[in-house]
């Protein structure tokens, strides 16, 4: 009787979620696969590239949906979490503490601050945690029973006697569980290193990670899903378009021009923020004036990565207003590899897809640029709050 009334409180959320063990259990995990493949989306380079348009779609879903499942789950736990009987509890409360592990710290990468460094940590931990969790779920659920239904199969066709079914229903569930476990599992290195930085994979050369704590906070993006290497004693960085012709500075030439510190909030089309970050290095302006740049008979001007792929623009009108550094220092260090190292562009008021990393070209023009995300549907004109994909 009190099962019954106690399900009966559910009311619509019941009949949603279910009101047995295996209803709820599937129905969050499709929730869960859901917000697994959208973090993954936005976590993984070649698929926010991939994604293209679609990239706001899916992370309204993510950052919403988490938040919407994540708060009722908090609220609600002992009526919406699907608990098992007693003596089989103890997976299940790791499954959710890591789903309030993830709530808690996705908070933190909304409100920003001072909590975004250890949000950042926090919550890819916390997605690595559940990834091992599917990973581990899935082998204790379905293969052990399989392999074992498998044996008495072979058994009884040994002994005559009539074989038992295989759990056809059961295996196709797991089948798409596994479908989501494998690309998740792809991207679990990552994510450990985004925790732990230099305690997993070592220190990447030319600098400290984001996640060792140096810089806490950034999440190292990539449209190339790697890390250009480029030695200091190997960089060049081209300049093209000039009435005297084409120019070609090394690191040394180039950090031997006038610079100076500044403060910069660093925000991420994503939604993350860094705020107060110290970008060290010489005026985009200035550098471009001093080399003849004409700004009214070249009013675009385009820069290259060292990936090779990446590209962005800024029109004389926007570098007038933003004053974007060329910078090689951060917070006193050198550029990490992962933050753009050697040189990289910063372009403060604007969202980061602007600061192209890997600075290795810069070009000015009087025709129309637009770079790699603006291609996708980005706003050129990039500045805070002009784009609603948050």
């Amino acid at each position: 009787m009190g099962t019954k009334n106690r399900e009966g409180e559910l009311g619509l959320v019941g009949r949603i979620l279910g009101r047995s063990f295996f209803q709820r259990h599937w129905r969050h995990a499709a929730l869960l696969i859901a917000l697994v493949l959208t973090g993954i989306g936005l976590f993984a380079a070649p698929l926010r590239a991939a994604l293209g348009p679609a990239l706001p779609v899916v992370q309204a879903v993510h950052t919403y949906g988490g938040l919407l499942y994540g708060l009722g789950l908090v609220v609600l736990s002992l009526r919406l979490f699907p608990w098992p009987p007693r003596g089989a509890r103890a997976m299940h409360r790791i499954a959710f503490g890591l789903v309030v592990l993830l709530v808690a710290s996705g908070i933190g990468l909304l409100v920003g601050g001072t909590l975004r460094g250890i949000s950042t940590w926090v919550h890819a931990l916390a997605a690595a945690g559940l990834v091992i969790y599917i990973v581990v779920h899935l082998y204790e659920e379905r293969p052990k029973q399989l392999l074992a239904r498998l044996r008495e199969r072979r058994r009884a066709a040994r002994d005559g006697r009539p074989q038992p079914g295989l759990p056809r229903r059961a295996l196709l569930r797991w089948g798409v569980g596994a479908l989501v476990a494998i690309p998740a599992a792809y991207y679990l290195p990552g994510m450990l290193r985004l925790g732990l930085g230099a305690a997993i994979g070592g220190r990447p050369s030319g600098g400290l990670s984001e996640a060792s704590g140096t810089l806490p906070g950034f999440v190292p993006y990539t449209i190339t899903n790697g890390f250009p290497d480029i030695p200091v004693s190997a960089y060049r960085l081209r300049v093209e378009g000039l009435p005297s012709g084409r120019r070609e500075f090394s690191f040394q030439e180039l950090t031997a021009q006038p610079a100076e510190t500044r403060r910069i909030d660093f925000t991420c089309v994503t939604g993350w923020a860094v705020d107060g970050v110290r970008f060290y290095g010489t005026d985009l302006q200035d550098f471009l004036t001093a080399l003849g740049w004409q700004r009214d008979a070249q009013p675009w001007v385009k820069f290259s990565s060292g990936d090779g792929a990446y590209t962005d623009s800024l029109t004389a009108q926007q570098i007038a207003r933003y004053r974007p550094l060329i910078a090689w220092r951060i917070d006193g260090l050198p550029l990490p590899r992962t933050q753009g190292a050697p040189v990289r562009l910063v372009v403060p008021g604007m969202y980061g897809y602007k600061s192209v990393k890997w600075l290795v070209g810069i070009g000015v023009g009087k025709n129309v640029v637009m770079g790699y995300w603006e291609q996708y549907g980005y706003p050129q004109n990039a500045y805070l709050g002009s784009y609603s994909g948050i």
